[in-house]
């Protein structure tokens, strides 16, 4: 008897995590998003060849200009012509945008392709390279291989990674996708004890926290 609740208990647990990955994933989403723009934009500016830096972004400018307008399959073109997940620069700027336009469509293959380049692009700062990890781990979360994302997502927590605390909600989410409330609260907690913590990802990880019993 006492399995029977045991196993219904565990279930409950993977019910909530599902539930709350789905109310919040639009968020950690855009978290993400607002760090990888100013990173990148930077990168752009700083990297550009004298050359081609006329060329190059006025391609991304009409770029967003089409994905502004609606025209999402053109402007894909022209990111796709542009994208370069191993280069710098627009090139590089164009592959991020490129990855989640192609997401946004739901062509998941050539977002999930673009990401893992991006994860492996050895001469892109971390906060580039690191992000492609973290939408390759995000867009797996519902049925990846619990183990295998861990061990992606934990090089992401270290004290000055800029993904620290996107990471440790994800860690959390895996957590209690299989019944592993102990872990998941460890997570939760080094989240709202952490003063540096964005108010969403404190204000997401107190929530969940606030459901769990005694």
């Amino acid at each position: 008897m006492a399995d029977i609740f045991k196993e219904v208990e565990e279930d409950l647990r993977r019910d909530k995590a599902a539930d709350w990955w789905k109310r919040n994933s639009l968020y950690i989403y855009a978290t993400a998003a607002v760090v990888v723009l100013g990173v990148a934009g930077y990168q752009g500016w700083r990297s550009y060849d004298e050359k081609l830096r006329g060329e190059q972004s006025d391609s991304y400018a009409e770029a967003l200009r089409l994905i502004e307008s609606g025209d999402q399959a053109q402007a894909r073109q022209i990111l796709e012509a542009l994208s370069d997940p191993a280069g710098s620069g627009y090139p590089l700027l164009a592959a991020l945008s490129e990855a989640n336009l192609a997401a946004e469509m739901g062509d998941t293959a050539t977002a999930e392709r673009i990401w893992g380049e991006l994860a492996g692009n050895g001469s892109a700062s971390p906060a580039v390279s690191d992000l492609g990890t973290l939408y390759a781990v995000m867009r797996r979360m519902n049925d990846g291989d619990a183990a295998a994302l861990r061990g992606e997502l934990r090089p992401l927590t270290a004290p000055d990674g800029p993904y620290r605390f996107t990471a440790l909600e994800l860690l959390a989410a895996l957590a209690l996708r299989q019944g592993d409330t102990a872990a998941a609260r460890e997570h939760l907690t080094a989240i709202t004890d952490d003063p540096a913590a964005p108010a969403g990802s404190r204000s997401r990880a107190a929530e969940l926290l606030a459901s769990f019993p005694g």
